[in-house]
């Protein structure tokens, strides 16, 4: 009788291999979802700018205001267009009051006192996001905006915006500026 040896087999190799195969398939996986949540939210992105860039420059050919400040305001002003106020009232730029009679109360965030506090206010309620353009730039008419118009660039924009008293947010031209440099949105002001 043939006496047979059994090999001792080592299955850590094995379990090794199995374990890395899946890893590397998890990792395949969820890099592949958080390309498309990042795609997605580009895509929603650039739409807005789309919709908007072209009106934005038919109203720097009419006044001075920079295609590129009224692009970054209505994003930083309307989360890209997603804000309550913008889906409710199709305001893009925060712009308190009454607009043909109509307004919707909001709670909005305040900078007074270096403090910052929730109210709730009084918006300009408008039937399109047309309107909202054309009334922000005659908004900015006001005297305290005047610097707009002799400014030479968007960065001078940002900060006469801020110097005349367009929002409680300290940092506000500062924002406008990194959105602009961030989404390129200088390339509308030609």
């Amino acid at each position: 009788m043939k006496r047979t040896v059994k090999k001792k087999v080592n299955i850590l190799p094995i379990i090794i291999i199995i374990l890395l195969s899946f890893t590397s398939i998890f990792l395949l996986f969820t890099q592949k979802e958080q390309a498309i949540q990042y795609d997605d939210s580009t895509i929603y992105q650039k739409n807005f700018i789309d919709d908007i860039a072209y009106e934005a420059q038919n109203l720097q050919n009419q006044t001075h205001l920079f295609a590129s400040i009224t692009i970054a305001q209505a994003i930083l002003e309307s989360d890209w267009g997603r804000s309550q106020l913008a889906t409710e009232a199709n305001n893009l730029f925060g712009i308190k009051g009454t607009f043909n009679n109509q307004s919707s109360i909001m709670p909005t965030d305040e900078v007074i006192n270096g403090e910052r506090i929730t109210i709730d206010d009084s918006f300009k309620k408008y039937a399109t996001i047309q309107e909202s353009m054309v009334d922000h730039i005659n908004f900015l008419k006001g005297a305290t905006y005047e610097p707009i118009k002799t400014s030479n660039n968007y960065k001078e924009a940002a900060i006469a915006l801020q110097n005349g008293g367009y929002a409680t947010d300290p940092n506000y031209a500062e924002k406008l500026i990194e959105l602009i440099e961030e989404f390129q949105l200088d390339q509308y002001d030609k």
